[in-house]
């Protein structure tokens, strides 16, 4: 039977998840004085009515153009993706590294409610959780505190407060799943092999899965679909369900990964 692994101490953690880059960072616990406030706050109509508009006048603002010519659902994707992404690259690089998954459930979560916030993403004590022997024990415990928690929370409030169908923002966070993949095997090749397993155990995830999966490469048209990790991007790639609406923004085209992109292959902006 394999040993169960202590749980890694706090200020470890987060050295480790800290050194692979600002999206895998976590506050555990918030710095006293900061704006950090649960879950739940963040994603109130209060709080999420501003931070959208606030997102969707820096997008046209960059793009040029007059706020009132961006489409609401592009700031509300964005703001989505970027919490999404969050919370995938935070608890993968926990588990993958540290063997633990630590308590990102809507529960415990902690956040800034504003865009660019002093607290991206924190939770009062990071050796709250679960140690994990197995990536399939991981999957599981991931599938509770995330998917079915504060991923899913946040595709409710979005839908509701945003306006924007929950297609979308389901599609949304299984792109950010792919995306989070990528670049943890990119930075820590040494696990890369843990990283592909446990990426293919969520990924068949239903509640994951319905917002994308792999698609044989024979039936896409070159330059569509995403790479995923463990997998021969020349037998396979990760096509998605919905649209992040993106290409509403001038000059910017469809996503490699978009469920347009298989009937509209030459409006793809290309991946890098």
């Amino acid at each position: 039977m394999t040993s169960t692994p202590p749980a890694p101490q706090a200020a470890g953690l987060v050295r480790t998840l800290d050194g692979l880059g600002c999206f895998f960072a976590l506050a555990a616990p918030p710095p006293q004085g900061s704006d950090a406030v649960p879950w739940a706050q963040v994603l109130s109509g209060p709080a999420l009515e501003p931070r959208f508009d606030a997102v969707r006048t820096l997008l046209a603002d960059g793009a040029g153009i007059p706020v009132g010519e961006l489409d609401p659902k592009v700031a509300v994707s964005a703001v989505q993706v970027g919490l999404a992404s969050r919370l995938w690259s935070v608890v993968l690089a926990s588990a993958v590294l540290h063997s633990w998954v630590p308590d990102l459930s809507s529960a415990s979560l902690l956040a800034s409610p504003v865009h660019r916030g002093s607290v991206p993403l924190g939770v009062r004590d990071a050796d709250h959780g679960y140690a994990v022997t197995s990536p399939e024990e991981a999957a599981r415990r991931i599938g509770k505190t995330v998917v079915a928690s504060s991923l899913h929370d946040l595709h409710e409030a979005c839908a509701k407060t945003g306006r924007t169908p929950e297609r979308v923002l389901v599609s949304n966070s299984t792109s950010s799943l792919v995306g989070a993949l990528r670049v943890l095997g990119g930075r820590r090749p040494e696990v890369a092999g843990r990283v592909a397993e446990l990426g293919r155990l969520l990924l068949a995830d239903p509640a994951v899965r319905a917002g994308g999966a792999l698609v044989p490469a024979s039936d896409l048209p070159a330059g569509v679909g995403t790479e995923v990790p463990g997998h021969d991007p020349a037998e396979a790639a990760f096509l998605r369900t919905g649209c992040c609406v993106f290409y509403h923004l001038p000059e910017h085209g469809l996503c490699p990964d978009c469920v347009l992109a298989p009937t509209h292959p030459g409006r793809v902006t290309e991946a890098h």
